[in-house]
């Protein structure tokens, strides 16, 4: 084993890294837990060491060059591996890891820290157990699998739970889970299995639950076709900006299906089928918290309408400007529907401290 090799497992090793890139001309970098930008480590990658460095990451059996020049693969630890090779490059291989991490907090942990105000969370416990169809959308590395695998952890042990996903990152107390794993097209001519079969197969299967690990293509229109059908308590994340970028984000998918749906109908559809969006955000100072709940409400002429229950507000002060998550006062419409089955729903999340 290379030197350089060597360097590159204690830096992946580290309990501190969070994602370990390798660029074109051998630089490496990393995100730490414990600092906001990303950090050049004082040593280069020869080809040789990379090739190494990710074999021991994935075993022997890969094989990399111009009849495979790109892979997503899961290293032996569950970490997410993203590998990019010559001709696709200009020069060198680009590697991305992104760690699998050791421990997923629970969702009081992710209260106790700050991250996320309690009545807000208790909200979003209280919307689990009674079955939301609930989206977590937010960029790159908001929190999004954190809340998801929190939120998820909260379902009934007597409930049997489906986990789908392209790399394996979720991890749920619950004893009853089946996890599915999609698989990318191999040398050996293995066919792709994609999430959207993931999902036919799942409902085959008699869930309580459905978790999608991340909707990023043509199964977000199977997946809003479950919810539709009595599917309850789906949960799912998505790459997006805003809660109502998600919805645009959301019919994009749908339309990759090839369904052929007027766009009235398309949006009727994930109205009848959505909840709640559950917007993520990292805030300037490194912490990941809920910039939004929002509930999508219905339809008015072609528009989907939301009302947001809880959203991110600054106030200005002598010490500064204080970021805060606070309650909209809007109560969810799901409540009317919970009063009509003889439950009174608590209030109590609503109401500022």
């Amino acid at each position: 084993m290379t030197p350089e090799t060597e360097k590159l497992i204690k830096a992946y090793e580290d309990p501190d890294t969070i994602e370990l890139m390798i660029i074109e001309d051998g630089s490496v970098y990393v995100e730490k837990v414990s600092e906001g930008d990303l950090i050049e480590l004082p040593f280069k990658t020869p080809l040789p060491a990379l090739g190494e460095f990710v074999q021991y990451l994935v075993g022997p059996n890969e094989r990399f060059g111009p009849e495979r020049p790109y892979a997503d693969l899961s290293a032996k630890d569950g970490s997410r591996i993203h590998l990019i090779v010559s001709p696709l490059t200009r020069s060198g291989p680009c590697l991305t890891i992104r760690k699998r991490p050791t421990y997923r907090p629970s969702l009081s942990e992710i209260i106790d820290n700050g991250s996320i105000p309690r009545k807000c969370a208790e909200f979003l416990r209280f919307a689990t157990d009674n079955k939301q169809n609930l989206l977590i959308v937010g960029g790159t590395s908001s929190g999004k699998t954190t809340l998801l695998n929190a939120l998820a952890a909260l379902a009934p042990a007597k409930d049997r739970i489906l986990v789908l996903e392209d790399s394996p990152e979720l991890v749920l107390p619950q004893k009853h889970v089946i996890y599915l794993k999609t698989r990318m097209k191999d040398p050996r001519g293995n066919p792709d299995v994609t999430l959207r079969d993931l999902l036919v197969n799942s409902l085959r299967m008699r869930p309580d639950r459905i978790v999608v690990g991340e909707c990023r293509g043509a199964e977000a229109f199977d997946m809003l076709s479950a919810m539709n059908v009595g599917h309850d308590g789906v949960m799912a994340t998505i790459h997006s900006n805003s809660s109502r970028e998600a919805l645009a984000r959301l019919e994009t998918l749908c339309l990759m299906s090839g369904v052929d749906f007027p766009l009235k109908a398309l949006r009727q559809n994930i109205t009848q089928a959505l909840d709640l969006i559950v917007f993520m955000t990292r805030l300037p100072n490194g912490v990941r918290t809920i910039a939004q709940v929002t509930e999508v409400t219905g339809m008015e002429q072609d528009v989907v309408t939301l009302s947001d229950l809880f959203k991110l507000e600054s106030s200005h002060r002598e010490e500064g400007t204080l970021i805060a998550l606070k309650p909209t006062g809007t109560m969810p419409r799901f409540y009317d529907l919970l009063r009509r089955q003889g439950l009174e729903p608590p209030i109590d999340f609503f109401q500022e401290e």
